[in-house]
């Protein structure tokens, strides 16, 4: 196709120096408009940022925004065939920001995007580590990690007792432990090292200690770091920049123990389902992980009953 086609195809004419000249607003001046404006925090607006340059400038960049119909962005998803559907999803968001400000300017009337709809992304179950699993895990970091490695000991022993996201966890200042009352305020997060004043979900929390959370914090207390935040990098003596480090020690104690591999993340799911099999309330659970209750239910309702699962397959299996 020559340029002079190209131009075409966008709406564009070329005048006798070949320079291309739109017929209306082009989708990168409305995307320019839509950043500025948007309310996102900084971390959020680079993300919508990067997904427009690589997703979406390379081929709409010069479009007059009133020519790009629904077909267009459909054929443009077809041809990209995104890895995973939660990328395409989110690759999406700021388009959608994109043609919603257009719609708000009056650029166009019809939004091209209102009937493309976020493809459903399979939510797995959650993998928890067993209690056993988890036991020796902590018996490998507490034997095996020496001087400043030792923390990282402590670190999971909380994370495993306390249900918090790591994002959570590194944003985590003592000004937030609550020593009297045995709680700690979970209302932010750190992720790339940048500070954000929510959490994953925009819902604050209270998170109550038991005695092994408290013991971790006290021995992390211990320490004497002398910084606002609780996790400190034994490598750099800075707040975490992301939860790597913590994550390779907890690889290396699955190897090394043998146990099968899962995501640092899922102490989280260790502690939810702990909770669950001993009988804790699951509105306190879903309290306690930031959780609604129908979204517990949703994810955890295999570890609700506990043990009273086996003994309803039982009677299956006996008639009764």
């Amino acid at each position: 196709m020559t340029e002079h086609d190209l131009a075409q195809a966008r709406g564009q004419t070329i005048d006798e120096t070949h320079v291309i000249v739109s017929d209306g607003v082009l989708f990168q001046e409305v995307a320019q408009k839509y950043l500025k404006q948007c309310e996102s925090n900084l971390d959020t607006k680079k993300g919508y940022r990067n997904i427009l340059q690589k997703h979406w400038m390379p081929y709409l960049a010069l479009v007059p925004i009133h020519r790009i119909t629904s077909n267009d962005i459909k054929e443009l998803i077809i041809d990209a065939d995104y890895k995973t559907t939660k990328t395409l999803n989110n690759c999406l968001i700021p388009l959608r920001g994109v043609f919603n400000a257009a719609i708000e300017n009056g650029y166009i009337t019809e939004n091209p995007i209102q009937h493309i709809r976020n493809k459903k992304v399979q939510i797995d179950i959650p993998d928890p580590f067993s209690r056993d699993e988890m036991n020796a895990l902590l018996n490998w970091l507490n034997t095996n990690l020496k001087d400043k490695d030792h923390f990282y000991y402590w670190y999971y022993e909380l994370a495993f007792w306390c249900g918090c996201r790591p994002s959570e966890l590194i944003a985590l200042r003592w000004s937030d432990i609550d020593w009297f009352n045995g709680t700690m305020r979970i209302n932010k997060s750190r992720v790339r090292g940048h500070e954000k004043n929510v959490t994953k979900t925009h819902t604050a929390r209270e998170v109550y200690l038991n005695d092994r959370s408290k013991e971790a914090l006290n021995a992390i207390k211990g320490l004497k770091l002398h910084n606002d935040y609780v996790m400190i990098c034994p490598e750099t003596n800075q707040p975490f920049f992301n939860e790597k480090p913590p994550r390779n020690r907890l690889v290396e104690a699955m190897k090394s123990c043998m146990i099968r591999h899962r995501p640092a993340y899922n102490a989280r799911h260790t502690y939810a389902t702990m909770l669950l099999m001993d009988g804790v309330n699951p509105v306190f659970v879903a309290d306690q992980l930031g959780h609604s209750l129908q979204m517990l239910i949703k994810r955890y309702a295999k570890w609700i009953h506990g043990d009273k699962n086996r003994i309803e397959m039982a009677k299956l299996n006996t008639g009764t």
